[in-house]
């Protein structure tokens, strides 16, 4: 596992040649130990069904980045799309404008700003911010968002955490269940909106990846929104995010229950 995050901390602009095809680089670089308190730590997860790709912007510069299959221009990020996939990208702490712009490679709207909202991230913290809303194809806009402090649970070799955040528009409160609809309950009572703290999984089993099944009910029943739940292959010694996401009863953008890696 790589502890130790790098960035560009000043970019010298100065390429020396030694010689004919030679080149030295003099670009210096910082090394940043995770929780450096002169930095913030951010992930983006964009979960507004409908969501054109997107690029993110901090106060007006480029912050997300990702290549197409061709290797070349911006992917983006369109609805589940998670930057980065594992770890964080690095801003400074304060108040921040992040907004979210159309590719600039798209056939419509191309570089129109379709999210903006403030952040104010703390030194030497980690958050999450996600889009939610469905996006509105009429003003062309994601209406809202959420941020989470992504606090660090004591991680062990032997255990598995997870935590859950209910983003499924029209969803009732949740629970989060292992093994049957009817089984042990890990987290309770999850509103829309809202992200839980961290929760230990019992009764792992044998090896290092163990298979678990998880259903989501309504709080207070045993009649999950997926019928055969979800499984997911989890590694001890990791922390995950269980998020719900979708629209209640939409065929388009159903209920669905994902998972990511948020500390490892």
């Amino acid at each position: 596992m790589k502890k130790i995050l790098y960035f560009i901390a000043v970019s010298i602009g100065l390429l020396s040649a030694c010689k004919k095809g030679e080149l030295v680089e003099n670009t210096a670089y910082e090394k940043i130990s995770p929780g450096d308190p002169k930095y913030s730590y951010l992930k983006i997860l964009n979960l507004s069904p409908a969501s054109p790709a997107l690029t993110f912007y901090m106060d007006g510069a480029k912050f997300s980045s990702a290549l197409s299959t061709a290797g070349t221009e911006n992917a983006g990020y369109a609805y589940n799309g998670l930057f980065p996939d594992l770890g964080y990208a690095v801003t400074t702490p304060g108040s921040r404008n992040l907004t979210g712009k159309i590719l600039a490679t798209a056939t419509a709207d191309a570089n129109l700003e379709v999210f903006n909202t403030t952040i104010a991230p703390e030194a030497g913290k980690y958050y999450t911010v996600y889009t939610t809303g469905q996006y509105n194809t009429t003003t062309k806009k994601i209406p809202s968002s959420l941020m989470v402090e992504d606090s660090r649970p004591l991680l062990d070799t032997t255990k598995i955490f997870v935590r859950m955040v209910n983003l499924a528009a029209g969803s009732p409160n949740l629970d989060l269940v292992k093994d049957v609809a009817t089984g042990t309950k890990i987290i309770s009572n999850v509103a829309y909106g809202t992200a839980t703290t961290w929760t230990e999984i019992p009764n792992l089993g044998p090896g290092i990846s163990p298979s678990i099944k998880v259903f989501v009910n309504p709080t207070g029943t045993t009649n999950p929104l997926q019928t055969s739940g979800s499984t997911f292959a989890l590694t001890k010694g990791r922390a995950y995010t269980v998020y719900v996401r979708g629209i209640i009863g939409n065929a388009t953008y159903p209920f669905s229950t994902t998972f990511y890696t948020t500390f490892y």
